[in-house]
């Protein structure tokens, strides 16, 4: 199995996130846009794996609150992103399950956390149009589980499916 980490934006959240991929859309950026479903903002990713391995992510002890920020680009990974205001208590709980995943022996991406949520793959965003300057809308959501997701590839590319949660255990 293909895994990561991740936090899964809640409706409100999400609803928000599929706003502002609408209004990329209507300034005339183009790309691969992810369903809303498919949305969420990836803590550590793992990679193939054999196993569930839920049970060794780490609780959030004390909810926090994440708030949709500006958004950006990555030309490298040609990936259009909306990005989400990083805080103590954010890098801290993406430390945690890197942590967590190195004390069992579970290899991940080593790449420095950056808090995004991918909305769209390949984007083409025509002269003139400033990412960072279009209007987002207003979200915030109340952090309170770490998700173990299972990435495969599907006729339309890749679906993410939530196969565990720290909130299962509560």
């Amino acid at each position: 199995m293909r895994l990561f980490t991740g936090i899964r934006p809640s409706d409100g959240f999400r609803a928000a996130l599929a706003v502002l991929q609408d209004r990329f859309r209507a300034a005339g950026i183009t790309g691969r846009y992810l369903e809303p479903s498919n949305l969420h903002m990836t803590l550590a990713f793992i990679g193939e794996w054999p196993e569930d391995i839920t049970q060794v992510l780490p609780p959030v002890e004390h909810p926090f609150t994440i708030t949709l920020a500006s958004p950006g680009i990555f030309p490298e990974a040609k990936v259009l992103w909306a990005g989400v205001e990083t805080s103590e208590e954010l890098n801290r709980l993406a430390q945690c399950a890197r942590d967590c995943l190195a004390e069992h022996g579970i290899p991940f991406d080593p790449k420095g956390f950056n808090p995004h949520i991918t909305l769209a793959r390949k984007p083409v965003i025509p002269d003139g149009v400033n990412v960072a300057g279009l209007e987002i809308p207003q979200a915030s959501m109340i952090v309170d589980e770490v998700c173990l997701y299972r990435s495969e590839r599907g006729e339309n590319g890749m679906v993410y499916t939530v196969i565990g949660s720290t909130g299962d255990r509560k």
